[in-house]
């Protein structure tokens, strides 16, 4: 049974170990990063004419009473994963078929008048995609960061529980800090033997970007920036 090596948070690490599970694979759980809420929370003040949902997290970790705020506006998820989310918050009606950050500034555009304020939910770890490119369109972008991104650094003793001394056959990286914080744990909390020999799976280039140098060359990309397309692609490779 090949061992798949999942590096991102709780409590998404834990479903994708099941979903590895019933696909055939031994899951290895070690999260490289953890999210947190921000606090303290400052919420945007005005009117807005839409949301836009940059990652599940950043509807999950937002205040639930300033959520219902918001209840009744158009809500652009990014994916489905985080529309989703959307729809457990009880926010909506839900656009979900972005994709990616340039395709959701395009549905956002295509669907909203010029100088619409679109309050961005998102984290405090992020590029400026969005907001740039939703200012660029013509709209109004007020970002709203609702959770934050941290490294961990697992010690010696939490990877030799995790791997039980046994190599894995491929990695899973959801974050370019994920993948930074791998290449820094390679040698001193990571065995290279228990990793040399793997196929590490990205989920955009810029992930794969991150990784080791020395590593890089074993990296695929999936062909779609979400889990579903990074696991057929592991599937057709082992």
């Amino acid at each position: 049974m090949a061992r798949v090596l999942v590096t991102r948070p709780d409590p998404g690490a834990t479903r994708t170990a099941e979903r590895l599970k019933a696909l055939g694979f031994e899951p290895v759980v070690l999260p490289l990063t953890e999210i947190t809420p921000v606090r303290p929370f400052t919420p945007p003040r005005g009117q807005f004419g839409a949301v836009a949902a940059s990652s599940a997290n950043a509807v999950r970790y937002a205040p639930p009473e300033f959520l219902r705020g918001l209840a009744g506006l158009p809500v652009f998820a990014v994916g489905e994963a985080t529309g989703a989310a959307v729809r457990d918050a009880g926010l909506g009606p839900v656009d979900e078929g972005a994709g990616d950050a340039r395709g959701l500034v395009k549905r956002i555009a295509g669907a909203m008048a010029r100088e619409s304020r679109v309050l961005l939910l998102c984290g405090k770890v992020r590029r400026d995609v969005l907001e740039e490119e939703l200012a660029g369109a013509g709209l109004a972008p007020v970002v709203c960061e609702t959770y934050d991104t941290r490294p961990l650094s697992p010690s010696a003793g939490t990877v030799e529980t995790a791997f039980r001394g046994l190599p894995v056959d491929a990695a899973l990286f959801y974050s370019a800090l994920a993948a930074q914080t791998f290449s820094e744990l390679i040698g001193r909390a990571i065995p290279r033997e228990l990793i040399e020999n793997a196929c590490l799976y990205a989920l955009s280039p810029r992930i794969a970007e991150a990784l080791p140098r020395e590593l890089r060359a074993a990296a695929v990309v999936a062909r779609e920036p979400n889990e579903a397309a990074m696991l057929s692609l592991l599937e057709s490779r082992i």
